[in-house]
């Protein structure tokens, strides 16, 4: 009689147990450092792993962007390509000046300089003139920008910072418009259709 007793509790317990686990899961779907004062709602002011990891992404990308358009506005000879590169240094120093002063409440790990990928590329670049450099420069552009479009996506849909996630509104439009406008510098430059 008692064997039975144990048999028929155990399994209550074991399920009683399962149950409680269930409740207390991941119902964000978001990585165990994320802080929160309910299960599942975590605080807007504090940052998890994905908050930090898109400002480190967003940081070096930004860098890119503004070392890439200073050598498009010296290096190309083409009227567009060098308003192009200067719009990108402007648009991203600011971009990159806004995410510097939110990042310092994420404690995010950031290097200095540039990517290796990105140096690597710029170093390739400097050896380009005319018609291919403008071609290298645009097609990475709108490869970079097509990524960050994805990482503000990304920031929106598991950041919990509220800031980052503000700021990723923000830069969204703008980001279309560099990728639409290096889109229709390249068609223009190759005799192409640009993309709608």
């Amino acid at each position: 009689m008692r064997s039975l007793i144990f048999m028929v509790a155990v399994p209550v317990m074991v399920f009683g147990a399962g149950a409680q686990a269930a409740s207390i899961g991941n119902a964000g779907g978001l990585i165990a450092d994320t802080p929160g004062i309910e299960n599942g709602k975590p605080t807007a002011d504090h940052a998890n792993a994905q908050d930090r990891l898109f400002v480190r992404q967003a940081t070096l990308g930004g860098r890119a962007e503004v070392e890439l358009g200073k050598l498009a506005q010296s290096r190309s000879k083409s009227p567009q390509i060098r308003s192009f590169g200067e719009k990108m240094t402007a648009d991203h120093t600011r971009a990159n000046d806004q995410l510097t002063r939110i990042g310092r409440s994420v404690n995010s790990e950031v290097p200095k300089g540039l990517d290796p990928s990105d140096a690597a590329f710029r170093e390739e670049l400097q050896q380009a003139q005319g018609t291919p450099f403008d071609q290298r420069y645009l097609l990475k552009q709108i490869g970079d920008h097509q990524r960050t479009l994805n990482l503000l996506q990304w920031e929106l849909s598991y950041g919990q910072n509220q800031a980052l996630v503000e700021y990723s509104t923000e830069m969204m439009p703008i980001v279309h418009e560099h990728l639409r406008l290096a889109q229709a510098a390249l068609a223009e430059l190759t005799g192409s259709a640009a993309p709608r």
